[in-house]
C-alpha cells in the first residue's frame, strides 16, 4: 500500500495542497491534469527525486529509503544514454533491482530482436518507448509509476502494454499512470484521478 499524508508540492506556485490518499495493492490508477499541472512532479516526489514542501509518503508503512527496489520510475526516453543498447539497460535494471525476470522474453514480447543490441540513439520513438516499458517489466517492482507510458505506441503495441499492465495488477502491484486524457486509460484503470485546484479527486 502506498500512503500519502498531507502532501504539499510547489514549484513556482503551489501544485498540491495537503493531499492525503491511499493507493491500494493490485489496482491501476490513472492520473490526469493539464500540461504543467503537476503530474510528473507528483511522480518525481513519490520516487524521492525531488523534495516535497511538506507531508509524508510511505510504502507498506516504510519510507522509500528502506525499500527502494520496491518502486520503479523511469520518467521518459530522454533519460536513456544514446550509446547504450536496450539489452544492456535490461541487464542493468535486473541487477540493480535484484530481479529474475526473463530478459529474452521481454525482448521477444516486444519484437525487439532486430535492434535490442544496437545503441538507443538509433531507435525510433516507438522503439525507445518499448525499451522504457520493458524496464518496468524487468524491474519486477511492486510500485510502478508510469508517466504517459503509451506515448509513441501504435495500436498493436498499446494492446500489448495494456495486457501487461493487467498482468502487473493480477500480481498485486500498484500502478499509477499519468495521461492528459481520461479516455486513454479508461479500459485498464480501476480508479481515475484528476489533479486540479491543488487537489487530486476521484472522477
Amino acid at each position: 500500500m502506498l500512503k500519502i499524508e498531507n502532501l504539499s508540492l510547489a514549484t513556482a506556485e503551489t501544485l498540491l495542497q495537503n493531499f492525503t490518499y491511499t493507493f491500494e495493492d493490485g489496482k491501476v490508477y490513472s492520473l490526469r491534469a493539464v500540461n504543467g499541472g503537476g503530474k510528473t512532479t507528483l511522480l518525481r516526489s513519490i520516487a524521492s527525486l525531488r523534495k516535497v514542501k511538506s507531508g509524508k509518503i510511505s510504502f507498506d508503512g516504510k519510507p522509500l529509503v528502506k525499500c527502494r527496489d520496491q518502486l520503479f520510475f523511469w520518467e521518459s526516453s530522454e533519460w536513456f544514454s544514446k550509446e547504450v543498447s536496450a539489452r544492456d539497460y535490461f541487464k542493468l535494471i535486473a541487477g540493480q533491482w535484484n530481479s529474475k525476470q526473463n530478459i529474452e522474453q521481454v525482448i521477444s514480447d516486444w519484437e525487439m530482436q532486430s535492434y535490442a543490441n544496437k545503441p538507443i540513439g538509433t531507435y525510433s520513438l516507438g522503439m525507445k518507448q518499448k525499451t522504457l516499458i520493458g524496464l518496468y517489466e524487468i524491474s519486477d517492482a511492486k510500485y510502478l509509476l508510469m508517466d504517459e507510458i503509451s506515448n509513441g505506441l501504435d495500436e498493436a503495441s498499446r494492446k500489448i502494454l495494456f495486457d501487461k499492465i493487467r498482468k502487473f495488477k493480477a500480481q498485486g502491484k500498484t500502478i499509477i499512470i499519468t495521461s492528459h486524457y481520461k479516455e486513454d486509460l479508461s479500459q485498464i484503470a480501476d480508479v481515475s484521478l484528476k489533479l486540479e485546484n491543488k487537489q487530486i479527486i476521484e472522477e
